[in-house]
């Protein structure tokens, strides 16, 4: 048995360390051509990074993006025009319909951003109102019936922007550098592939136009169509997973005026954060301009605002009144009274096609295509309650240029960011699913490796006939331990900024498990159930 061992240890040793050698090369000069499918935050980023070692990269975005209205817009005028546009197909960008709802670019996705477009952020501040908010001063955040506590440990704050502001800036700096070629207004309809050695040469567009490179990228977002082509061309099958919640928004943008109550009017960002299965309203706001004249009594700052829910029970969208008789009815009074004091600038944008989808490409290991990736959205796709999916791009396309930077071989790089980059989703994942798997209309998706899909639906009518989704051990965990920190977390500044780090990416969601913690919130458990909370004070 001892020999046994030995000679696997050997043989393990071996494989890895000839591994590890056909991975590297000297990469003495560029690669010659990278194809990215889509050309928003994840493209952008991705094609950022990546003019260090191509020569050439080609974005092949579907809408119509270098218009001259975008393009050559000033501050005012654009936003004007994203204040009365009925919906992003009015722009010609319906492939990203999602794009009005609100947006949050968090501490790691902001930090990637302005490192990697060093004249970005103080564009945006200087020429289109964007602001830093801090979290210590004009922040609250309740989630369920739980206010957190403001009392940060650390001086935090947040980036404020609208994403279609952020999107058109940024394409503007992007658009600078020559090594950069934009083809707009097409749409890549296939995969070009060679089954025999296993790549992606290049795509084909709906034109039958062909383009070939080294890599390509796809950043086409949650529709994207890669694995229906996979399929198709290497008859590759990828497990996937898809949580349907029942998730819509309804997003406007609104000019604040005084409520005659102080601690309301400081409040800028923040809101009601709908936790299933008992609390299934939200609200949520945040600034995106700071206004240089503004009126009498305003407090001069135009807000993106969402109301949403999970579990179907969907805000009205016709009118504001009707709007605002929802929120009376069903959310804290605050923000009826917030809203009642709201100037509205925009129509009312509905949107319910939220979803979580995982495409667990790390587990057909080589099976994957060599020289061919999928980026941000494209791989994972999150309930945007959360606000996690464009510092999930971000951090993504980081990953994959530290890959490229440590000069592996190209064939290789497909199969090291696939585990790389799902580690990230992972976390993501996490933070998003836990508390919708609470929800009582939930409806699971999943399809395995040999194809075969199963759908289950938790509902309380019998005549359906639906199979009920069984809740997985960690994710049991997960719900009570998330339930007992937030409870921990309303006395503890300590825990409040921790929690806050994690939802800004800026740490893993594991250094909310670290001892202090688990043992802070296992002790809060048990004198809960004890019933002995009387006796025990919780603050840090």
């Amino acid at each position: 048995m001892l020999f046994y061992l030995i000679l696997l240890s050997f043989i393990t040793l071996f494989c890895l360390f000839k591994f590890k050698q056909r991975k590297v090369k000297n990469q003495t000069q560029k690669y010659d051509h990278a194809i990215i499918m889509g050309g928003s935050i994840a493209g952008m980023t991705t094609a950022a990074y990546l003019t260090k070692y191509f020569q050439k990269i080609t974005i092949i975005e579907h809408d119509d993006v270098l218009n001259d209205v975008l393009m050559k817009s000033t501050n005012e005028q654009l936003i004007n025009y994203r204040c009365h546009l009925k919906n992003s197909s009015e722009l010609g960008r319906s492939g990203t319909t999602q794009s009005f709802q609100i947006h949050v670019l968090q501490g790691e996705g902001a930090r990637i951003l302005f490192d990697l477009f060093p004249k970005l952020k103080d564009d945006l501040i200087r020429n289109y109102g964007a602001r830093i908010s801090s979290l210590n001063n004009e922040f609250r955040f309740v989630i369920g019936d739980v206010l957190l506590n403001k009392h940060l440990t650390e001086d935090l704050s947040w980036f404020c922007i609208d994403r279609f502001t952020l999107e058109i800036v940024l394409r503007r700096h992007l658009s600078t550098q020559q090594q950069i070629q934009w083809i707009t207004n097409t749409k890549v309809t296939q995969l070009l592939t060679d089954p025999v050695t296993n790549t992606v040469q290049g795509v084909q567009t709906k034109s039958k136009d062909e383009f070939y490179g080294d890599f390509i990228i796809d950043c086409t977002g949650r529709y994207s169509s890669s694995l229906k082509w996979l399929k198709e061309k290497l008859n590759l099958i990828v497990p996937t997973e898809q949580l349907d919640t029942g998730t819509g928004y309804v997003s406007f943008v609104g000019e604040r005026f005084r409520t005659g109550n102080s601690s309301l009017d400081s409040f800028l960002i923040g809101g009601n954060a709908a936790h299933a299965p008992h609390f299934n309203k939200g609200f949520l706001t945040i600034p995106v301009r700071q206004i240089e004249n503004p009126e009498e009594n305003s407090l001069g700052i135009l807000s993106n605002f969402a109301v949403y829910c999970v579990n179907g029970e969907y805000p009205p969208c016709d009118s504001f009144e009707n709007l605002l008789d929802f929120v009376k009815e069903h959310l804290p009074q605050d923000y009826y009274t917030m809203l009642k004091s709201t100037k509205l600038l925009s129509p009312l944008l509905p949107y319910r096609k939220a979803f979580d989808y995982r495409k667990y490409v790390e587990h057909v290991g080589r099976q994957w295509p060599k020289n061919f990736i999928l980026l941000g959205d494209s791989m994972c796709v999150f309930n945007p309650k959360n606000g996690q999916g464009m510092t999930h791009a971000c951090r993504q396309a980081k990953q994959l240029n530290q890959i490229f930077a440590n000069n592996y071989s190209l064939e290789d790089i497909s199969f090291i960011y696939n585990q790389q980059a799902s580690a990230i989703s992972h976390e993501c994942w996490l933070g998003s699913t836990t508390n919708d798997w609470a929800v009582p209309t939930l409806k699971l998706i999943q399809t395995d490796r040999f194809g075969q899909m199963k759908t289950f639906q938790r509902t309380q009518d019998p005549t359906l006939n639906c199979v009920q989704p069984k809740i997985p051990l960690f994710m049991l965990f997960l719900q009570w331990y998330t339930y007992w920190l937030i409870q921990c977390a309303k006395h503890s500044g300590q825990l409040t900024t921790a929690f806050i780090h994690v939802v800004f990416q800026t740490k893993t969601p594991f250094t909310l498990l670290k001892p202090n913690f688990f043992f802070r919130i296992l002790f809060t458990s048990i004198i809960h159930h004890l019933n002995l909370k009387k006796f025990v004070s919780f603050s840090d």
